[in-house]
C-alpha cells in the first residue's frame, strides 16, 4: 500500500475515532437531557400538585377565616349591644346613686339632729337615773335602819321579857324553897333544911357524884338552860362542866347556876374556857343544845 494509502486509511480511522466518539456522546447527552427532562417533568407536576393543595388549603382557610370573621363579628354587635345596654344602665345607676347620695347627705343630717336628741335624753335620763339611785340609797338606808331600830326595840323587848320570866322564875324558885325551908322547919327536919337554907344562902354543897345532864336550849346571852335542878342537888352558886361529846369531843368551859332553880332545870351562866369576853367566841366554842354537864373536874377534859 502507497503512503497515500495509508494516511488516507489513517484519516479514515481517525474519522471513525471521531465519529464514534460524537456519537456516543450525542447519545449520552440525549439520554442525560431525557432523564433531566423527565425529571423536570415529575418536579413540575409535583409542583403543580403541591400549589393546588396549596391553593385549596388557603381557600379552605380562608373560608375558615371569614366564617371566624362573621363570627367574631357577630359576637362583637352583640358586646357592642350589651356595652350600650350596661352604659345606659351605668348612667342610670349613676343618676340613682347621686340621688341616694344626695338623700344620706339629707339624711346624715336628721341622724346627727337625731344623736343630738338622744345624746340630751340619754343626759337627762343619766341625771334622773342618779338621782333615783341617791334616792334609792337614801330609801334603802332609811329601811335599813328602821329594820335595825326594829330588830334593837324586839331585842330589848325579848330581853326584857326574859329577864322577867327568869325574874318571875326566880321568885317562885324562891318562894317555893322558902315554903320548903318553913316545912322542913316546921317538921323539924334537919338534912334537908339545912341543905335548902345553904341553897337560899347562896352557899353551894359539894355535888355528888356522877351527876350528868344536857343543855337543852342554845345560849341566850351568856346564860343556858340546863335538864338536871334540885332533884340533881344542883343549887345557886354549883359549877359544872360543859362540853362537846360529839366531833371527837371539845371542852367548853364552867356553869355556874344563877337563877330559875327548879327541880329538872336550872339556868347557869357560862364561864368559856378560853379567857376571852363571850363576845369573842369562835360559834363552835358556844354552848347550844345538846351539850353535855357534868360534875366539875381537877382540869380541863371530858369525863
Amino acid at each position: 500500500m502507497s503512503w497515500l494509502g495509508k494516511i488516507m486509511s489513517f484519516l479514515v480511522l481517525i474519522g471513525a475515532g471521531v465519529w464514534v466518539f460524537f456519537t456516543v456522546n450525542t447519545y449520552v447527552t440525549r439520554t442525560n437531557w431525557k432523564v433531566r427532562a423527565d425529571s423536570f417533568e415529575k418536579a413540575a407536576k409535583e409542583s403543580e400538585a403541591n400549589r393546588e393543595r396549596e391553593r385549596r388549603d388557603w381557600e379552605a382557610n380562608r373560608d375558615a377565616l371569614v366564617r371566624m370573621y362573621n363570627t367574631e363579628k357577630s359576637r362583637g354587635d352583640k358586646l357592642e349591644e350589651g356595652y350600650n345596654d350596661l352604659a345606659a344602665a351605668a348612667r342610670k345607676v349613676d343618676a340613682e346613686y347621686k340621688l341616694i347620695e344626695q338623700s344620706l347627705r339629707e339624711t346624715d343630717v336628721e341622724v346627727k339632729k337625731r344623736d343630738a336628741r338622744i345624746k340630751t335624753i340619754q343626759d337627762e335620763l343619766a341625771d334622773t337615773r342618779t338621782r333615783n339611785n341617791g334616792l334609792e340609797d337614801e330609801k334603802l338606808k332609811l329601811v335599813l335602819a328602821k329594820e335595825l331600830a326594829d330588830r334593837a326595840a324586839l331585842q330589848a323587848k325579848l330581853e326584857a321579857d326574859k329577864e322577867q320570866k327568869l325574874r318571875l322564875a326566880e321568885e317562885v324558885s324562891v318562894a317555893a324553897l322558902k315554903l320548903q325551908v318553913a316545912e322542913l322547919k316546921q317538921s323539924g327536919g334537919g338534912g334537908g333544911a339545912a341543905a335548902v337554907v345553904r341553897n337560899i344562902e347562896k352557899i353551894p354543897t359539894p355535888l355528888p357524884e356522877n351527876i350528868r345532864g344536857t343543855v337543852t336550849h342554845d345560849m341566850v346571852s351568856e346564860f343556858v338552860q340546863i335538864s338536871i335542878g334540885i332533884d340533881a342537888g344542883l343549887e345557886v352558886g354549883s359549877r359544872l362542866d360543859i362540853y362537846r361529846e360529839t366531833g371527837g369531843g371539845k371542852y367548853l368551859g364552867t356553869l355556874v347556876v344563877t337563877r330559875s332553880l327548879e327541880p329538872k332545870k336550872a339556868v347557869a351562866e357560862f364561864k368559856p374556857a378560853r379567857p376571852v369576853p363571850v363576845s369573842q367566841l369562835r360559834p363552835d366554842e358556844l354552848p347550844k343544845k345538846g351539850d353535855t354537864v357534868g360534875q366539875i373536874s381537877n382540869g380541863p377534859g371530858l369525863r
